[in-house]
């Protein structure tokens, strides 16, 4: 006959393998169906014009940008068709031509800055839903947005959209319904999109009706509460009150240095504020593409 204890030594035994069995597939499943934060990789598109794309001597909010993002950590990369930004009073053009960022191509902690972007200087949203009414051969007047998501899809979109909508004097109704339909393609492309909408910059007077960009600024808030949801959050990110064009521009609406870091300290502080839901949300765009 077996011994008391030796029956109970056995029994603790087979009990320990099997837990220990059940253990180590549980994490392998975990791992399975559950990426790490630190192996997704977010995908952050700037969308905009002209404060997006930046110029031949200032590259826009993005290189700061980038430059706090790498600081942090973070495992990003800035996503779009374009690579270029534009010379507004190239000589010997007659509207302007391509130019590369001058920061283009610069390596910071072991990163290279690819200059990535969807910004379209001189453009207003009925351009992004419907193409260029005057195209050129230039970059920034290639396709439309529907297009563009054709070749990437962005976890992220930096929206800072309006700004030429006011100087043409549109409605500011008009320009946030258009919104709406960039918020619905951008959700076609990834129903987990996360939008950060910009409370645009200050326009002085000498550009548009300063009341009339108020009042757009002040609408944008009950878009985001109306159609943010919990697959697709739209947060507002206040870029408007404090930004001094008096001091932070270099014509009155494009920044200068210190307007690009004024921009790109706002959205960095939002990109910080919700990073956990940013990656979770990427993490489920990264399931679908391998098919989980």
């Amino acid at each position: 006959m077996f011994s008391k204890f030796t029956i109970t030594s056995r029994y603790l035994f087979f009990l320990s393998f099997v837990l220990f069995f059940t253990a180590c597939n549980d994490d392998e499943t975990k791992e399975e169906i559950e990426p790490q934060t630190e192996e997704i990789t977010l995908r952050i598109m700037p969308l905009g014009n002209s404060i997006t794309q930046g110029g031949e001597v200032h590259p826009s909010y993005r290189y700061e940008l980038w430059k706090m993002l790498v600081d942090a950590g973070l495992k990003f990369e800035f996503v779009g068709s374009m690579d270029t930004n534009w010379y507004r009073q190239a000589p010997n053009t007659e509207h302007g031509a391509d130019v590369a960022s001058p920061k283009m191509g610069e390596t910071y902690k072991g990163q290279t800055f690819t200059n990535k972007h969807e910004g379209h200087w001189g453009w207003m949203t009925a351009d992004l839903l419907n193409g260029y009414a005057n195209p050129t051969q230039y970059k920034r007047d290639k396709g439309k947005l529907s297009d563009w998501l054709k070749g990437y899809t962005p976890d992220v979109v930096l929206m800072h959209l309006g700004t030429n909508d006011m100087i043409h004097a549109k409605t500011t109704d008009g320009t946030v319904n258009r919104i709406e339909q960039i918020i619905g393609q951008l959700r076609a492309d990834n129903e987990n999109v996360a939008i950060l909408l910009a409370k645009i910059t200050p326009i002085p007077a000498e550009y548009a009706n300063v009341d009339s960009t108020q009042h757009f600024v002040s609408l944008l808030p009950g878009l985001a509460s109306r159609l943010t949801t919990q697959k697709s959050p739209i947060i507002v990110v206040d870029i408007n009150s404090g930004y001094n064009p008096a001091t932070l521009t270099y014509d009155a609406l494009h920044p200068n240095t210190e307007g690009e870091k004024f921009i790109a300290k706002r959205w960095y502080d939002a990109i910080q504020a919700n990073k956990e839901t940013l990656y979770n949300l990427a993490t489920q765009r990264h399931h679908r593409e391998a098919g989980r």
